[in-house]
């Protein structure tokens, strides 16, 4: 058996936890191997025996308990994978455009802040200086401190709500996520289910074959050289 690197695995209640069957163990470790399915590329939904080591070197698969897919299958499953990676390389890339959106917004309220500063301080020292300056004037002042004011809390809001409809954005692509991994799943699972149908029927068949050769080497018919060569080629199948 060749060993190689562990796939990634998918939780799966009916294949897991440690092998008991056998005293098979890992390579490196000499521990008990573990209970795994597959989760990657053209293999996904495979079976297979793996070290089970989760800290440290993992020492890799040892065993696959399944056979490989038919080529139909596979290339059913790697034009799956080919269309999550595609979307997920999307949503990467909406997500770096947002996040220049929000810094870009980020920057200019630290700097409307610094202005808002910098004015407060020039209206302290303005008052400190003249105590007796006309009541327009006042007006004026403390109208364009109110308007700074309301500008900067406008654009907190809308920062604020920018950064909410990110989060909400997040858990909607981590949904997809999820629920394209269930999909993959069960089409892999459908599809073994129908390979097991095929097979039974295929069994089926060849045991109706065997019945009527061996009816016919009762009977006499046909040349019996011919029905033992033919009956020897249906039980090696």
């Amino acid at each position: 058996m060749e060993y190689f690197q562990t796939p990634d695995t998918v939780i799966d209640p009916s294949f897991c936890g440690l092998v008991t069957e056998s005293d098979r163990r890992c390579i490196l470790h000499r521990q008990r191997a573990g209970k795994f399915v597959a989760f990657e590329g053209t293999d996904t939904g495979r079976r297979f025996i793996g070290c089970a080591t989760e800290d440290g070197v993992n020492c890799g698969l040892l065993e696959w308990v399944d056979a490989p897919w038919p080529v139909i299958l596979q290339r059913c499953l790697s034009k799956l994978w080919d269309m999550y990676h595609e979307e997920n390389l999307g949503r990467a890339q909406d997500n770096e455009a947002h996040g220049i959106e929000v810094a870009k917004l980020q920057k200019e309220l630290d700097s409307l802040a610094n202005q808002y500063s910098q004015l407060v301080d020039d209206v302290s020292k303005l008052f400190d200086y003249q105590d007796g300056i006309k009541s327009h004037d006042m007006d004026c002042t403390s109208q364009a401190i109110n308007e700074l004011k309301e500008k900067k809390k406008q654009l907190e809001e809308q920062a604020k709500i920018e950064l909410q409809m990110e989060k909400l954005k997040l858990k909607k692509e981590q949904r997809c996520i999820l629920q394209s991994q269930a999909d993959i799943i069960q089409s892999t699972r459908k599809a073994m289910k129908e390979l097991e149908v095929e097979k039974d029927l295929l069994k089926e068949e060849k045991k109706k074959l065997e019945n009527v050769i061996a009816e016919l080497l009762k009977v006499g018919h046909g040349c019996k050289e011919k029905l033992d060569k033919i009956k020897e080629v249906v039980m090696e199948e």
